[in-house]
């Protein structure tokens, strides 16, 4: 009997390279996958829902409160939207139309990215401070006025370079009583973040719920103080505005929070220590066929799992692998500019490892 993907003539690759989302993320373990789907046959009152996983992820990861959203992105949205409206229904009901809100917010030029684009989307105007050699903190104090509404803070090791410490921010922004909304959707590794932001003094931290958490690829989650998620559930879909796109099912809300029950019984050490042993089988591989293999331990934007990195010796011959790799169904990073290739064992299980340490055989 075909697959669902053979079926309808549609391909499948193994993902080599990282739980990015258009691969689809990460896989969904067997517990989640049954939460949905027993969710999926009764019905159920939303907001009530809403609020009983939030606060049993509050409890969970020892958090005031907790929203699970559709996504980061749709996190992002509804932070700028709670933000801005500071808890007004009617000027919620007016947005994207901002004028009596607070609708300016403040991000590091450094930290601009895709992403932000969620924040322009609920209506808000960007104001940037700091240039691509570094952010002062008399910058950010003198950003900060009355139309002030937050400061949005992107937490990835590769926009740290020229921003302020998160610290800084916090103390600067709060001095001033302007929250600060942290972007962490790629931060986990280490599970210690999901406390660790907010304990620092992050008003909203928002994560990926379909990355390393596993959990649906919709999905995510949005932790913080009592009186920001109060606001979350009050503008949050299925409540009609902005944020009204940003719905979040039954189903996706009960694999997320299986998937976070999950992740916090993992054992972190064991599960890199596994992940190591995977990357190291496969930089033998890379030696094998000519490459010069290195271990990372970290993920692109600073997350703690290792990734093996294979030096290519001939002009271009990083893409042509990739490339090859790609016709063999298999998707693996490239750095063209430092010629390598990398690999990332997040999303392999024992059977893809082979299948990937022999189509890397075949690509030379």
């Amino acid at each position: 009997m075909k697959t669902f993907y053979e079926r309808l003539g549609i391909k499948r690759y193994i993902n080599a390279h990282d739980t990015y989302t258009i691969y689809g993320g990460s896989r969904i373990s067997k517990e989640s996958m049954l939460a949905m789907e027993e969710a999926s046959k009764h019905f159920t009152d939303i907001f009530e829902m809403q609020r009983v996983l939030g606060e049993k992820i509050a409890e969970m990861t020892h958090n005031e409160g907790a929203f699970i959203t559709n996504g980061a992105a749709g996190g992002l949205k509804l932070a700028a939207a709670v933000c801005m409206v500071e808890g007004s229904d009617y000027l919620y009901s007016q947005l994207p139309d901002t004028k009596g809100a607070k609708n300016e917010i403040i991000v590091i030029r450094s930290q601009r990215n895709v992403y932000d684009v969620a924040i322009r989307g609920a209506g808000a105007t960007i104001v940037e401070i700091g240039n691509a050699d570094r952010t002062s903190p008399y910058e950010l104090e003198g950003k900060i006025n009355e139309k002030t509404a937050a400061v949005f803070y992107f937490l990835a090791s590769i926009y740290a370079k020229s921003a302020l410490p998160l610290k800084e921010v916090i103390e600067i922004a709060h001095k001033k009583g302007v929250p600060v909304v942290v972007d962490a959707a790629a931060q986990l590794p280490p599970v210690e973040n999901l406390w660790e932001l907010t304990a620092m003094g992050v008003d909203l931290a928002i994560f990926s719920g379909g990355k390393t958490l596993c959990g649906p690829q919709d999905s995510g989650l949005i932790l913080g103080k009592k009186s920001f998620i109060r606001d979350c559930i009050k503008f949050g879909a299925p409540v009609n505005g902005i944020c009204r796109d940003s719905k979040t099912s039954r189903e996706a809300m009960a694999g997320l929070f299986v998937a976070l029950e999950q992740y916090l019984l993992l054992d972190q050490q064991a599960e890199y220590t596994r992940l190591e042993k995977m990357a190291l089988r496969l930089g033998e591989v890379f030696e094998e066929i000519g490459l010069e293999a290195k271990l990372v331990p970290h993920g692109p934007v600073g997350q703690i799992y290792p990734r093996i990195f294979g030096k290519c010796l001939g002009e271009g011959q990083a893409l042509e692998i990739t490339a090859a790799m790609k016709e063999q169904r298999i998707y693996i990073g490239c750095d063209p500019l430092e010629n390598s290739i990398f690999i990332s064992p997040l999303n392999l299980n024992e059977c893809e490892l082979e299948q990937v340490e022999q189509a890397l055989r075949r690509a030379i």
